[in-house]
């Protein structure tokens, strides 16, 4: 049980979601304080401020703190950024478009301290690392109705373009398949249109049966997972993948089977040795994430 005496001050992880607005008080190693903010679809500006205002004077009530406890603050959003934090496009909540996020949050909460602005992938990826560190290089690779991901150097975001480590589900993983299947925002033949859950789903795999596996979508998703970890090895050199994400349930039985795909003729370029596990993912993760990725530039 937590209360003020005993807890000094800590990071806000904010994550800007399409359905709502969830944070996080995150305290080193101690169990985060958590809340969602009230349900919303396509909000405006305005309606967005004054969901994290409430929400976080909620949390702080919750939490017994004072606004001072927060030392830094992290925000979390799916889209691509600029170096500055502008927001350069957002599906879920447009009219962020064009936002600077740091300085938004500034102007919305007036606490005074450093803002940051992370993908949701990064995040996420962060919040599993705070849970499971692992020394090196880490790459994390999240399954669901997309496919994202990102990569960290010992906890910390390697950024490439556009404040991500690349856009791992638009991969072509297709081998020239001429009947490769397509995705919406990827293309034909990348990875998020083998392994996305409206592919998997379409096809009729059988996720609660054991015998998914023997489905030929499922066969197919299994390989084009096992050729889009082959790529990511020659290109990152990650010393560790970890498979995160929504749907990683239906593919965590099959974890050795996809490693040794993945390792049959790899490249001398890829590291000798690398590891494949299994994350965890909550409602909260990118909330908590983007709060530890704040505690790394307060």
């Amino acid at each position: 049980m937590h209360n003020q005496t005993d807890t000094p001050r800590g990071s806000l992880g904010i994550d800007i979601g399409g359905s709502s607005v969830k944070m996080a008080l995150v305290n080193n190693g101690a169990e985060p304080y958590t809340l969602r903010g009230d349900p919303h679809k396509m909000p405006s500006v305005e309606i967005l401020s004054g969901s994290i205002r409430s929400t976080f004077d909620t949390l702080m009530k919750q939490a017994g703190l004072e606004r001072a406890a927060v030392r830094s603050v992290g925000v979390s959003i799916a889209g691509p950024m600029d170096d500055t934090g502008v927001l350069e496009m957002a599906a879920n909540v447009p009219a962020l478009a064009g936002v600077s996020i740091p300085n938004w949050i500034q102007d919305t909460l007036g606490l005074g301290v450093p803002v940051t602005a992370a993908t949701d992938a990064n995040a996420a990826a962060a919040c599993e690392h705070r849970r499971n560190p692992m020394p090196g290089r880490s790459l994390y690779l999240s399954l669901g109705t997309g496919v994202g991901g990102a990569v960290l150097d010992d906890g910390r975001p390697v950024i490439i373009t556009r404040g991500t480590s690349g856009h791992f589900g638009h991969m072509d993983v297709s081998g020239g398949d001429p009947d490769a299947p397509a995705s919406p925002g990827a293309g034909r033949g990348a990875l998020e249109a083998y392994v996305g859950f409206r592919t998997l789903q379409a096809d009729g795999v059988p996720f609660e049966s054991d015998d998914r596996f023997e489905h030929p979508t499922m066969k197919r998703a299994l390989a084009a997972l096992a050729r889009g970890l082959r790529i990511l090895l020659a290109l990152y050199r990650p010393d560790h993948i970890v498979l995160m994400g929504g749907t990683i349930d239906i593919f965590s039985p099959a974890l050795q089977q996809i490693q040794a795909m993945a390792n049959d003729g790899l490249t001398t370029a890829a590291p000798a040795k690398w590891t494949l596990t299994v994350g965890r993912s909550d409602n909260f993760a990118a909330a908590i994430g983007a709060a530890a990725l704040a505690c790394l530039s307060d």
